[in-house]
């Protein structure tokens, strides 16, 4: 005689698991690298990636980490971030962050409210918030579709902790495959204020990330004060 227990137990054992992701709406992983444009000792390798799940229509949570490694300094930096998002249409979202960002043992938490939005035939998003209880974390970001999956794209990001305050902008350009992941370039500038000294310095970036789910890809991204820092 068959034993049918032991289908029926599987397919009851995986089931929590189907009903997870199922509702799983999309996630990304990439690859980025910065590097100075003067020669100076910054730069660095990120990792990164994401996945968000849906509550209902409007509602979802999502997780995304990233590990920063930079050239002149043997440690890595991390982050996590978790997102509510509310979505309030097709084309527009708004939620809430907490962030954490970690490195050799000392923590730095982040939190704050977010939002994005299609304007004008691209894409808008921006963020503000607090970093511990005396920082401010501050940024806007942008893309433009042109034609054949070419798109400008550009961000400003701000922090401002205790006597330190840092100002990153850039812009660059993203090709987006038919089938298969988007790579993109940008270049800028960050300037530094530490107490008395003040000082800036441009660079590049290159990257890579493939999305995947039904809304391709995270609705935010990292919240963390290493994303304004390119490579560290």
């Amino acid at each position: 005689m068959i034993n049918r227990a032991v289908p029926v137990a599987i397919l009851l054992a995986t089931l929590p698991l189907s009903a997870f992701a199922q509702g799983i709406t999309g996630g990304d992983l990439g690859i980025e690298y910065n590097a100075p444009l003067d020669g100076s000792d910054f730069g660095g390798t990120t990792y990164s990636g994401g996945v968000e799940y849906g509550f209902m229509r409007t509602f979802s949570m999502s997780v995304n980490a990233a590990a920063y490694k930079p050239d002149n300094i043997s440690t890595t930096a991390t982050n996590v971030t978790l997102h509510g998002t509310y979505q309030l249409s097709s084309a527009a979202s708004v939620g809430g962050f907490y962030g954490y960002d970690s490195i050799d043992g000392e923590g730095l938490n982040l939190f704050g409210i977010e939002g994005g939005t299609e304007f004008m035939g691209g894409d808008v998003g921006a963020y503000i918030g607090r970093a511990e209880d005396d920082g401010t974390i501050f940024g806007i970001d942008g893309s433009y579709d042109l034609r054949s999956g070419f798109s400008v794209i550009g961000n400003v990001d701000l922090i401002d902790v205790d006597d330190v305050r840092l100002t990153q902008a850039s812009i660059g350009a993203e090709y987006q495959m038919a089938a298969g992941p988007q790579f993109y370039t940008q270049i800028g500038r960050i300037t530094g204020d530490v107490g008395d000294d003040s000082d800036s310095v441009g660079f590049f970036t290159i990257g890579a990330k493939v999305a995947f789910g039904a809304a391709r890809g995270t609705t935010f991204d990292n919240r963390s004060i290493f994303e304004v820092i390119p490579g560290f």
